[in-house]
C-alpha cells in the first residue's frame, strides 16, 4: 500500500515518457530502460523487494541496483547479476535472490566516443554535459576503461528497516584500486525525476578480473571509450 501510494504521487510531477508497467510488458525490442521500486521508497525505510534475479535478466542485460536489506551493491553486466560485497568479494547471483531497487535495460548504444588519456570523472562528467542538456528521458552510459586510479564503495546488509540510507551510506567500505581494467555501469536521470530516481549520474563499476566493484566513487581514466544509449522512456514497476 505505501508503495502505492508513493508511486501514484510521485506519477502527477512526470512527463508521458513514464509508464507503470506488467512485469512482462517490457522485452529485448524495448528501447525503454525499466526500474523496480523508487528512489521516495527507499527513502520511506522500504528495503525489501520482491523481483528476483532471474526476472531482473528479463529486463536487461546492463543495470546497477541493490539487494533486500542492502546486502552489497549490485552490478548488472553482460546478463548477470552480481553482487559487490564489503569484504570486497563480486558473487554472481542465484536466480531465487531479491532486491528492493533495481534500474536495468539492454543496452544498444546509440553514440560511441574515446575521451582524453589521464582524465578524472568530474572532468569526463562535465564533457558530457552537453550530450545530457535539456534531454526530457534518462540515459544509460557504459565507460570501458584503465583506470589509473579506482575509488568504489560497497555497504553492509541491515538488521532493521529503522535505520536511514543516510546512514547505511555513512558506514559504506570503500575500496581502493590503481591500474586495473574495468567496466562502468551507468545512467543519468533529468533533475525532474528526483523521487522517482537519483537525478544526474549514478554509476556503478566491475573490473574486469572481478577483482572488485561496487557504487563508483571516483576514479581518473589512463584511457576511458564511452558509449551512449539514449533511452525512449522509463518503464516503474512496483
Amino acid at each position: 500500500m505505501v508503495k502505492t501510494i508513493i508511486f501514484l504521487l510521485l506519477t502527477t510531477i512526470l512527463i508521458s515518457c513514464v509508464n507503470e508497467i506488467d512485469n512482462d510488458e517490457q522485452n529485448q525490442n524495448s528501447d525503454n530502460i525499466f526500474q523496480y521500486s523508487t528512489k521516495n521508497i527507499l527513502l520511506a525505510h522500504d528495503y525489501n523487494g520482491d523481483i528476483t534475479a532471474e526476472e531482473i535478466k528479463e529486463k536487461g542485460d546492463f543495470g546497477l541496483g541493490t539487494f533486500n536489506m542492502f546486502d552489497g551493491e549490485m552490478v548488472l553486466f553482460d546478463g548477470n547479476v552480481f553482487q559487490a560485497k564489503t569484504n570486497g568479494e563480486i558473487n554472481d547471483m542465484p536466480s531465487e535472490t531479491l532486491s528492493p531497487y533495481v534500474v536495468a535495460k539492454f543496452f544498444n548504444p546509440d553514440t560511441s566516443f574515446s575521451l582524453p588519456n589521464n582524465i578524472s570523472l568530474d572532468s569526463v562528467k562535465i564533457l558530457l554535459n552537453p550530450l545530457v542538456d535539456n534531454l526530457l528521458a534518462p540515459l544509460a552510459i557504459k565507460m570501458t576503461a584503465t583506470f589509473k586510479t579506482l575509488k568504489s564503495r560497497s555497504v553492509d546488509k541491515v538488521s532493521d528497516e529503522s535505520i536511514t540510507l543516510t546512514e547505511i551510506i555513512a558506514n559504506q567500505t570503500e575500496f581502493d584500486f590503481t591500474n586495473v581494467t574495468g567496466t562502468v555501469i551507468g545512467f543519468w536521470f533529468p533533475d525532474y525525476f528526483d523521487g522517482v530516481n537519483f537525478t544526474g549520474f549514478h554509476m556503478h563499476v566491475l573490473l574486469d578480473d572481478l577483482s572488485g566493484g561496487g557504487h563508483l566513487l571516483d576514479c581518473t581514466f589512463q584511457s576511458v571509450s564511452v558509449e551512449i544509449d539514449y533511452a525512449s522512456g522509463l518503464d516503474v514497476a512496483l
